[in-house]
């Protein structure tokens, strides 16, 4: 059930609108119409929240640009309310109201059939948007752990990893949120079967001031527990999320969730720095190549030079059963780190990735599978860390 408010003056709109929907809207329709929105933006969204809005609809009587202030006002204050914009669209208005946080626009002459369809997607967006907000867990006492997995190069298991991490820590009573910081080809949500609706990318034309409220919108939901941060849809999104953005979504969320999961693109980005800064736990992954054992080492004397070693250090070794020439013993001087788990090599692991079902969840009796837990297990039988440092050092 949806609320829906027209904020106009047109009885004619409040009619035609109503016609469409009457039939199939299981809620509320009514029209509120207040000087206020001409005058003073800010103060009118609050009046139209009382009024207990899931979905507001701007009418076309009001002034483009005050209609543009509300929707903006709404995105950084409420983005759980949806707001339609009934207006004819003119050179540079698809930026404008994307960049306003508008959900969806209605041309003065649509059909009813497209009215209804319209209303019937952005109800359902706020329906989702209100349940994704998770206030249930939002008692502002900071209780996670951060653990940012770390490959040197790419076609280490990392994402596999991390999506089979992500949902075995999401199995108990726990909050846990997956964040893919490939900015570029992260395919987090293509292993776990997502289609969301925000991504990492939508962090581009956020707020600088976001609230921990209006980033859990950008979160997509895979069951009770687990939640997704997705990477951007295209390299050329992902170039425009900026650090602060990062920084920013990494502080909030390992304020408010009991595990953040962040999976990161090969190698050492300005991106997975700022993210290695506000960790509790890094897991270093490799498999057993002489080029993957060397560039850890690389990475982790990088990391030493940085400063960079306030978080808890974890060695996975992947593949680690391959007969290559190197030995577990042999791979672990290398690096400078005890290896914590083995990952045997398995069919279940790509085979998984490509159906979007994590080893954990169909095969968890396998070796494969139970590696994956076992990396999980390194989390869950100690208390969390909540003297991570908060802090972001300065970059030149």
């Amino acid at each position: 059930m949806s609320n829906i408010i027209l904020a106009t003056s047109s009885a004619a709109v409040e009619q035609r609108i109503r016609r469409a929907i009457a039939p199939h809207h299981n809620g509320s329709l009514r029209r509120w119409h207040d000087k206020i929105m001409l005058t003073d933006p800010a103060r009118a969204v609050k009046e139209l929240i009382a009024e207990g809005a899931d979905v507001v609809g701007i009418g076309p009587d009001i002034d483009l640009d005050i209609a543009l202030q509300l929707s903006s006002t709404f995105d950084a204050s409420h983005p759980e309310i949806s707001v339609v914009l009934i207006a004819e669209p003119t050179t540079g208005f698809w930026q404008k109201a994307m960049r306003a946080g508008v959900r969806d626009v209605l041309t003065t002459k649509a059909d009813d059939e497209e009215i209804k369809r319209v209303f019937d997607r952005v109800s359902e967006s706020s329906r989702r948007r209100r349940s994704n907000l998770l206030d249930e867990i939002s008692d502002g006492q900071p209780s996670g752990k951060v653990i940012t997995l770390i490959a040197p190069k790419g076609g280490s298991g990392k994402t596999a990893l991390a999506t089979n991490l992500a949902v075995a820590l999401s199995r108990g009573e726990e909050k846990v949120v997956l964040i893919d910081l490939d900015l570029q080809f992260g395919d987090v949500a293509g292993c776990l079967s997502l289609h969301p609706e925000n991504t990492m990318g939508s962090l581009a034309s956020a707020p600088d001031h976001l609230s921990v409220t209006a980033l859990k919108v950008f979160l997509t939901p895979m069951n009770e527990n687990l939640f997704v941060l997705c990477a951007p849809e295209s390299p050329a999104e992902g170039e425009e999320v900026t650090v602060q953005a990062v920084e920013r979504a990494v502080q909030l969320i390992g304020e408010e969730f009991h595990y953040v999961v962040i999976d990161t693109s090969a190698g050492l980005t300005e991106a997975t720095l700022a993210a290695i800064e506000l960790s509790t736990d890094l897991l270093f992954i490799c498999d057993l190549s002489a080029a993957a054992v060397r560039a850890m080492r690389k990475v982790i004397d990088a990391l030493d030079r940085l400063g960079m070693d306030g978080a808890k250090r974890h060695f996975v070794l992947n593949r680690a059963d391959s007969r290559v020439g190197i030995e577990v013993d042999e791979a672990a001087a290398v690096v400078g780190l005890p290896v914590a788990i083995e990952i045997p090599s398995a069919r279940d692991v790509p085979l998984s990735m490509n159906l979007g079902v994590p080893v954990v969840e169909s095969a968890p009796r396998t070796r494969v599978g139970k590696s994956f837990l076992s990396v999980a297990d390194l989390f869950t039988e100690q208390p969390a860390n909540r003297s991570r440092r908060r802090s972001v050092r300065s970059r030149s």
